[in-house]
């Protein structure tokens, strides 16, 4: 199901086609070191991990979308919302395949998902970003997200800054 397109992109479901796709990117050195080690150790654990993505569409409206490069349909990211229990909204999340890097993707993705959030009357959207990961931190500020606070949420996992923006139109319109 496609969720929104650009000019260059579309985002849709993310479905079992997508496996091999999505194993490689999670597993990519950029991704484990600034987002976490998701346990997609083997295809079948991707499988289950997109079953897990599929019953969040149902269960919340939204999560993580497939972006892929709207003339060849080709993968080349993630992007999407995710609720998580210990925030009080969505965070905007996404992932790039380090061969698509520094072409403008995760920006244009990203708008196209803060309109998706509009569209479905989110009036708040916080992101999480590893306080190492300067790019990903360069992008949530320039799409007008501001910086809260760092909290380790997570025992287990390193502490992460929070970011937060409260007005989707006003997101929209600064850029």
């Amino acid at each position: 199901m496609r969720i929104s397109q650009t000019n260059r992109l579309q985002l849709r479901h993310i479905n079992q086609s997508d496996a091999d796709f999505l194993f490689d990117l999670y597993n990519q050195a950029p991704f484990i070191k600034h987002i976490g080690d998701r346990g997609l150790s083997s295809l079948s654990k991707t499988r289950d991990f997109i079953e897990v993505v599929r019953a969040n569409y149902k269960k919340y409206g939204f999560w993580l979308y497939l972006v892929e490069d709207k003339l060849t349909k080709e993968p080349i990211g993630v992007n999407g919302l995710v609720r998580r229990d210990y925030l009080d909204a969505p965070d905007i999340g996404f992932a790039i395949s380090q061969d698509y890097w520094r072409q403008g993707f995760a920006y244009e993705s990203s708008l196209a998902v803060i309109e998706h959030a509009r569209q479905l009357k989110l009036h708040k959207l916080l992101a999480i970003i590893s306080p190492n990961n300067i790019s990903s931190i360069k992008l949530i500020e320039k799409l007008g997200f501001s910086f809260v606070k760092q909290d380790q949420f997570n025992p287990e996992e390193q502490a992460v800054n929070l970011y937060q923006k409260n007005s989707l139109l006003q997101i929209l319109n600064n850029n």
